[in-house]
């Protein structure tokens, strides 16, 4: 399942390259909002705290709110503090603008030990699912990236595999990029030629209306170009005499 997202303060905050990492002023709006959910002033949020934020901001489903959860419970505390929130924050805010893999690749070592679920220094399919959604990955996705990074053969990516992976989603992203970029111009050009043929063709028919057969662009003409119809008699300048 792919998050959508509802119109909130996050449409204001964007993450800023090459970092890819958010603004000071876009983390003293997230610290605010942390104030404003921790009503009880304990400098932390419980998970009922985050799953009514999530709730509000996505239309993520409550199973994957606990898993979010615990993922980002980095210390296993039980409660979410601030800086645990920012990386929340961070992680809401590449899904929305589309930089998940961007993110990914520039936090390539926060993100593994996130989906590390038991620490072993290595990646599973299992462990890769629970935040593919994270990512914009769905199951199948996640089963070909496996079947093409996992080089050792052990059904599970290290860190070096895991870093291959995002690297490649960066190239794999930059040529779609392109590929879209060269498709919406060939789609304009489109556009602005058929749009110029009906211009040509109002011309020409404004022009024949006064001169019959006079034609000034021709179908593949860039540049004005006269062509005058074969009968057209022009009147000899009469010489003076003086």
């Amino acid at each position: 399942m792919h998050l959508h997202f509802n119109s909130s303060i996050l449409d204001y905050i964007h993450l800023v390259p090459p970092s890819w990492s958010i603004t000071t002023i876009a983390m003293k709006i997230c610290s605010i909002l942390f104030l404003f959910l921790d009503f009880d002033k304990t400098n932390r949020l419980e998970e009922y705290h985050i799953h009514a934020l999530l709730i509000y901001l996505t239309n993520i489903h409550k199973n994957q709110t606990s898993t979010l959860f615990y993922k980002l419970d980095l210390d296993r505390s039980g409660v979410m503090d601030l800086e645990e929130f920012f990386l929340l924050i961070t992680l809401l805010i590449a899904n929305k603008d589309k930089k998940e893999k961007e993110f990914m690749h520039a936090h390539s070592k926060t993100v593994f030990e996130l989906l590390d679920e038991d620490s072993s220094g290595t990646i599973t399919v299992e462990e890769f699912q629970r935040l593919g959604f994270l990512f914009n990955l769905d199951n199948r996705e996640i089963h070909f990236i496996f079947k093409d990074f996992d080089i050792s053969g052990d059904h599970a990516l290290d860190y070096s595999e895991f870093r291959m992976f995002t690297l490649a989603c960066i190239n794999k992203q930059k040529s779609m990029k392109k590929k879209r970029f060269k498709i919406l111009l060939q789609r304009r050009f489109s556009f602005l030629a058929k749009q110029r043929q009906s211009i040509l063709n109002y011309i020409n028919k404004t022009i024949n209306e006064c001169v019959p057969g006079l034609i000034v662009y021709d179908q593949d003409d860039i540049y004005p170009c006269v062509t005058f119809p074969m009968n057209m008699k022009f009147p000899c300048q009469q010489s003076n005499q003086y």
